[in-house]
């Protein structure tokens, strides 16, 4: 579940309970009233809106914490607002301006919502994961270990001691400066996107048991043995709907814009002007 949907939940929740129903009755509140600043009301919909205009900023905080700052923020806001209006600034050319920007913000955004709604649904998300997951081309993952030193001249010491008999787990345990050097170099399975492209290429280029010869990538000296390969198991829809989701949403929303494009004229005049 998206921390978004989450904070939504928790807010209808809390716009239920903020105010006793009859309060909200009396004072002319709206019913999803979550708090209020001189008489005027936060509601829901305002927190939501403000979640989505601050999510670099609150998407990562706990719940709790997420919605108490977006109340705070709209207590500020609200507060600013009516300081702005005794200061005379309602009708001012720069405040104008800035309402026309955020009208035309609020169009784009409920018309392309719109739009992807009627676009990327449940059917499509299913459809993209049957062709392209479970139908397209089967994906290889690798099971290796590796010792990781910081020097050539270390990573042909570890290639000589495991060429005299030794063991690459207990190497990897002695001389590995990785944090999977402990479990003796382990590094599970792993597809080739997962890896940086100079560690994926020397792992997936090697046979099952085999050494490899030092690897440098910006993390030190790598000498790895692979253990095994297979091909990737298919994942659970539930386990990749997100970003089957995010994938749509993202092709989509480029199909509208180049579609309204193709009936634009669009012509740019002084696209970089001078700083003088």
């Amino acid at each position: 579940m998206s921390a978004g949907l989450t904070l939504r939940k928790m807010l209808l929740g809390a716009a239920i309970f903020a105010l006793p129903p009859s309060l909200a009755y009396a004072q002319n509140l709206p019913e999803n009233t979550v708090a209020t600043v001189n008489g005027m009301a936060i509601t829901y919909e305002d927190i939501s809106l403000a979640e989505d205009e601050l999510i670099g900023l609150v998407g990562q905080l706990p719940e709790r914490q997420r919605f108490e700052t977006l109340v705070g923020y709209m207590v500020d806001r609200l507060l600013a607002a009516k300081a702005a209006r005794e200061a005379g600034l309602e009708d001012a050319a720069e405040v104008k301006q800035r309402v026309d920007f955020m009208k035309q913000k609020a169009l784009q955004d409920v018309y392309i919502g719109k739009l992807l709604m009627e676009r990327v649904d449940e059917d499509t998300v299913a459809q993209y994961y049957r062709e392209n997951i479970v139908e397209g081309p089967q994906q290889e993952e690798v099971r290796a270990r590796h010792i990781l030193v910081d020097s050539r001249e270390e990573a042909d010491a570890v290639i000589a001691a495991l060429k005299n008999g030794g063991d690459f787990v207990e190497l990897a345990k002695q001389r590995s400066k990785g944090p999977s050097g402990a479990g003796g170099g382990d590094l599970g399975y792993f597809d080739r996107d997962a890896m940086v492209e100079a560690f994926s290429d020397a792992a997936f280029k090697l046979k099952k048991g085999k050494i490899s010869d030092p690897v440098k990538t910006q993390f030190g000296w790598h000498v790895i043995k692979l253990e095994d390969r297979r091909a990737k198991p298919t994942p659970p829809l539930d386990d990749v709907r997100d970003q089957i989701y995010q994938i749509l949403i993202s092709e989509e929303r480029r199909k509208i814009y180049d579609g309204m494009r193709e009936g634009a004229d669009v012509k740019f005049v002084n696209i970089a002007p001078s700083s003088e």
